[in-house]
C-alpha cells in the first residue's frame, strides 16, 4: 500500500498547524460581551474517537486472517506453484532418461519383384563319394556320371523364390551403462535441488504475500481511524462556527474571526476527505486481493492496542539470524547447485558412451533364415556398443559453459540478496525503534494538546483567549491525535516488516 496519502495527511495536518501560527492575534475587545459558550463544543473531548471505530467486534477481520485469505487467493503464489510443477515434472524427465530405453517396432513392406534365378542346372547326387562314368542303368549302351553307388547323377534348374511380403515385429533393449556411471548422480542430485529451491521459492513467496497484506491491514486500521478523528474535529469546528455567527452579528468576533473559523472547518473538511480516500482504496485493495468480486465493509476483529508480540535481540543478532533463515537466501543456494550439477552431468557427454543393447525380431520370411520362406520364424541379438560423436565435444562445452555462468548469475544474485536483507533489517529495526519512540512522544503530545484545549476554550468562554488561539488548540489536538494514531499503526506495521525481514515467520 502507498504511503504517499498517509503522509500528506500528516503533512496537511501541519500546515494547517503553521496556518493557525502564522494568523495575527485579533485583539480582545476590552468591556465586551462573552462569547456564546456551547457545552458540547468547548467541552475539551474526552473520547477517544479513534479507540472507539478501532474496538474489535465479534467475527471481526483480523491481519492474519486476511493474510491467510489474500495468500489462498494470490497470483504470484500460484505462479510459483506453477514453477514448482515444472521442476517436479523435470525431476521426473531426469529420472525417466536413465531408464533402460525399449523400443516396440511393427512393419509391413511390399517389394517388387525380382529374378533370382543364376543360370544354368544344380546337379546333384544321391550318395557321398566321387563321381564316375559308368553304363548307364537300364541302357547299358548309353554312357552316364555315376555316384560312388553307381547312382545316374542328376541335374536340376535352380532358382530363389522372390517373396513380395514382410511382415516383422522386434523389440529392442538398450541400457546406457556409461550415463549410470558418469551422469546419474550429478543429474538426480542437480533436479532434486531445482525442485528444493522451487519449493523453497513457493514457501518465500507466501510469507512476502502474508507480510504484505497484514501491513496494507494496518494502513485500513489508520485510515479508519483518521476518518473517526477527523470528522470528530470536523464536526467540533463546524459548531463553533454555527456559534460563531450570531457572536459575529452581536459584534463579540470580528468578520476575521469568522473567516478563520471557516477556513479551519474547510481544511479539516478536506483532511477527512483524503482519511476517507484512504480508506475506500484500502477496503477495494483488500477485497480484491481476497479474491472478492465486490467491494464489502470489513468489521474491525483485532485490538491494536493489545500487548504486542516481542522481538528480542540486537541489530547484529537479528541480521545474522536473517541471513540464516531467509527462504530466498535457500532458494537461491539451490538454484546455483542445481545449475553447476547439471553443467557436470552435460560434460560427460562429450566422452565416448557404451550402451548394452538386445533385440528380439518375429518376422515373416524372417532375414536370418535361408532359403527365405513365407514362415513366422523368431531371432535375437544382443551385444555392446560403444559411440563418441567428436562433434559433441564442441557443442557441449559451449552448453556447460553457458550453465557455469548462470551459476555464478545465481550467486551474485544471492549476495546481493543477502546486502538487501541486512538493510532490510537495519531499516525495520530502527523504523522499529523510531515507531516506539514516536508513540511514546505522540501520546505526550495528545495529553498535552487536550489540556491546551481545555484551557484555550476555558480562557476564550471568559474573554481572555482569541479565536486564533482557539483554532491553534483545535489544529494541534487534531494533529496530535493524527498523529498518535500514525505512530501506533507504523509500531505494528514496524512489528510485521521486521518479523519478515529476520525470518521469525517462517514456520
Amino acid at each position: 500500500m502507498k504511503r504517499r496519502t498517509v503522509a500528506s495527511l500528516v503533512a496537511y495536518s501541519s500546515l494547517l498547524t503553521t496556518w493557525a501560527f502564522a494568523q495575527p492575534e485579533a485583539p480582545a475587545p476590552a468591556a465586551a460581551p462573552q462569547p456564546p459558550a456551547s457545552a458540547e463544543v468547548d467541552a475539551a473531548p474526552k473520547v477517544d474517537e479513534a479507540a472507539a471505530v478501532l474496538a474489535p467486534a465479534p467475527g471481526g477481520l483480523t491481519a492474519d486472517t486476511f493474510a491467510e485469505r489474500t495468500v489462498a487467493s494470490s497470483h504470484t503464489v500460484r505462479a510459483k506453484l506453477a514453477e514448482l510443477d515444472a521442476s517436479r515434472a523435470r525431476l521426473n524427465e531426469t529420472t525417466a532418461q536413465f531408464f533402460p530405453r525399449l523400443t516396440g517396432k511393427a512393419s509391413y513392406t511390399r517389394l517388387s519383384k525380382v529374378e533370382s534365378g543364376l543360370g544354368g542346372a544344380l546337379v546333384g547326387a544321391q550318395n557321398p563319394g566321387p563321381l564316375g562314368v559308368g553304363p548307364c542303368p537300364g541302357n547299358p549302351a548309353a554312357q552316364c556320371v555315376l555316384d560312388s553307388g553307381g547312382v545316374p547323377v542328376g541335374a536340376a534348374s535352380f532358382s530363389f523364390p522372390s517373396l513380395q511380403n514382410m511382415y516383422a515385429l522386434s523389440a529392442s533393449l538398450t541400457v546406457p551403462i556409461s550415463d549410470y556411471v558418469l551422469r546419474l548422480s550429478n543429474a538426480s542430485a542437480g533436479a532434486s535441488a531445482n525442485r528444493r529451491a522451487a519449493e523453497l521459492a513457493v514457501k518465500a513467496e507466501k510469507l512476502k504475500v502474508r507480510s504484505d497484506a497484514q501491513a496494507l491491514y494496518y494502513d485500513w486500521l489508520r485510515a479508519k481511524a483518521r476518518v473517526a478523528v477527523a470528522e470528530k474535529s470536523l464536526e467540533r469546528t463546524r459548531a463553533r462556527v454555527k456559534d460563531a455567527k450570531p457572536a459575529y452579528q452581536l459584534g463579540v468576533i470580528t468578520k476575521a474571526d469568522l473567516m478563520r473559523l471557516e477556513a479551519l472547518a474547510v481544511s479539516t473538511e478536506q483532511v477527512a476527505l483524503e482519511a476517507k480516500t484512504f480508506r475506500d482504496l484500502a477496503e477495494r485493495q483488500m477485497a480484491i486481493l481476497m479474491g472478492d468480486k465486490k467491494t464489502k465493509t470489513f468489521q474491525v476483529g483485532e485490538d491494536v492496542n493489545a500487548p504486542r508480540r516481542p522481538i528480542p535481540g540486537e541489530l547484529d543478532d537479528l541480521t545474522d539470524e536473517a541471513l540464516s533463515k531467509r527462504l530466498e537466501l535457500r532458494a537461491l543456494t539451490e538454484a546455483s547447485r542445481a545449475t553447476r550439477l547439471a553443467a557436470k552431468a552435460l560434460k560427460v557427454g562429450a566422452y565416448p558412451r557404451l550402451d548394452a543393447f538386445g533385440d528380439v525380431t518375429y518376422a515373416n520370411p524372417n532375414q536370418r533364415f535361408f532359403p527365405q520362406e513365407e514362415k513366422w520364424k523368431a531371432t535375437w541379438s544382443a551385444g555392446l556398443v560403444a559411440t563418441w560423436n567428436v562433434t559433441d565435444v564442441f557443442i557441449v562445452g559451449s552448453q556447460s559453459s553457458q550453465l557455469d555462468a548462470t551459476a555464478r548469475s545465481l550467486e551474485s544474485q544471492r549476495n546481493a540478496l543477502s546486502d538487501g536483507i541486512r538493510q532490510e533489517v537495519a531499516a525495520h529495526y530502527l523504523s522499529r525503534q523510531k515507531s516506539e519512540g514516536a508513540l511514546t512522544s505522540a501520546r505526550r503530545g495528545v495529553a498535552a494538546s487536550e489540556e491546551a484545549y481545555r484551557v484555550a476554550v476555558d480562557l476564550y468562554r471568559v474573554g481572555k483567549a482569541t479565536t486564533t488561539e482557539v483554532i491553534e488548540a483545535e489544529t494541534d489536538l487534531l494533529a496530535a491525535r493524527l498523529s498518535e494514531i500514525n505512530a501506533r499503526i507504523e509500531l505494528r506495521i514496524a512489528d510485521v516488516r521486521l518479523r519478515h525481514a529476520v525470518g521469525r515467520d517462517v514456520p
